[in-house]
């Protein structure tokens, strides 16, 4: 059965014959796949033969994925003829049967304002293009930045919120300090979320795991001094905190038409994921909320390495802890960060390395060794997986 509602989709799938492990012991795999736009999603593409051999390797029971393109006919162009299939066909090119797994996959909010030029959307964000993106929710064309949940139990129910206005969670938010990137006022009726944020109750072994993903909007300004990111970022993370241990350091009061969104009850078995876009070491509001938020909660890892870095192996690339799992009422019994050793395995020399690998502003030994699996992960996203293997 399904519920269309004004907020949310929500979904009860009966229950099928799913792949599942009766030792009450699953695989977590998050990872946000940089820019998995459907013309990607091809086992000839370069970056997705990338990372077909990164998550086979991990192997997993569920799988959080940010950045996939939600398909829609004519986006971005009349060349694309499907909807909502991006989702099954990563499964398929994985080697998976899609008919052994349970699928969550919503359009965003990214790209749902983006302009079209002479009848297509753009695809590549150039200073000439700027100005056709959704100067709210950012992206080129509608569902670009999207988020899918793969599960090999089934999927009970799902709460996908989107439509959720950022003034009704914060009545205290004062749009008007802020400007667009093309310096237009914030529209009083923005969402809270640039993306969406989605809880997925997942049966397994007769239990029931929320699992709760949120790709929030980067704390970076990206050259606009009047930004709402990094309050908007905040706000994103307020809104998992409360939604997780049922409060934050505001007073949430929701209108009535959102009394169906609530925190989780306390006995609640939940992991909750994604790229929240913050590091845990800056000072940027949500950074703040993060730390407090991790004081009441359980992180997958004890000493968090980082989880994003610039695509070329420069010494000086930036490097960030973005990606976070977070989870209660369950057993860690293994977890990591997937990042090969730059400096084992097979030996690449830095000079026979592609261009887009190699740091502009520095230059490398021409003998110096990267590894086969370190180019290959450079390939495959500036985000590395992570991943837990947790015990009910």
């Amino acid at each position: 059965m399904k519920w269309l509602l004004t907020l949310i989709t929500l979904t009860l799938l009966p229950g099928c014959s799913l792949l599942s492990s009766k030792d009450d012991t699953f695989k977590v795999v998050h990872w946000n796949i940089k820019e998995l736009e459907t013309k990607k999603i091809d086992k000839d593409n370069e970056q997705f033969k990338a990372v077909e051999s990164i998550l086979n390797s991990l192997e997993f029971n569920i799988l959080d994925v940010n950045e996939i393109q939600f398909d829609r006919k004519f986006i971005p162009n009349y060349r694309y003829r499907t909807t909502g299939q991006n989702a099954q066909n990563l499964l398929t090119l994985l080697g998976k049967e899609p008919m052994e797994h349970a699928i969550s996959f919503y359009e965003s909010n990214t790209g749902q304002k983006a302009r079209k030029t002479k009848g297509s959307y753009e695809t590549h964000l150039t200073r000439q293009t700027r100005n056709k993106a959704d100067q709210d929710n950012f992206g080129l064309y509608p569902g670009q930045y999207s988020t899918a949940v793969l599960s090999s139990y089934p999927i009970k129910e799902e709460l996908i919120i989107k439509d959720l206005k950022w003034k009704a969670f914060n009545k205290d938010i004062k749009l008007s300090r802020y400007r667009r990137e093309n310096g237009d006022k914030l529209p009083n009726n923005i969402q809270l979320f640039d993306k969406g944020f989605s809880d997925v109750v997942i049966e397994i072994n007769d239990k029931e795991v929320h699992f709760i993903s949120l790709h929030a909007v980067p704390a970076y300004h990206f050259g606009n001094r009047k930004t709402p990111n990094f309050d908007r970022n905040r706000d994103q993370l307020r809104f998992l905190e409360w939604y997780l241990t049922g409060g934050t350091d505001i007073a949430i009061k929701l209108p009535k038409k959102y009394e169906h969104i609530k925190p989780l009850p306390k006995d609640a078995i939940y992991i909750a994921t994604g790229d929240f876009n913050a590091s845990i070491d800056d000072n940027n509001p949500g950074s703040i909320v993060l730390r407090r938020l991790f004081k009441n909660t359980k992180l997958w890892m004890e000493k968090i390495p980082h989880t994003h870095e610039q695509q070329h192996f420069g010494k000086e690339r930036l490097k960030l802890t973005l990606d976070y799992m977070l989870y209660q009422n369950l057993k860690v019994m293994d977890s990591g960060v997937y990042y090969p050793d730059e400096n084992s395995g097979v030996c690449i020399k830095a000079k026979d390395l592609p261009r887009d690998l190699k740091p502009r502003r520095e230059k490398l030994e021409d003998d110096q060794c990267i590894s086969e699996k370190s180019i290959e992960l450079k390939r495959a996203s500036d985000h590395f997986p992570i991943w837990a293997v947790f015990k009910l």
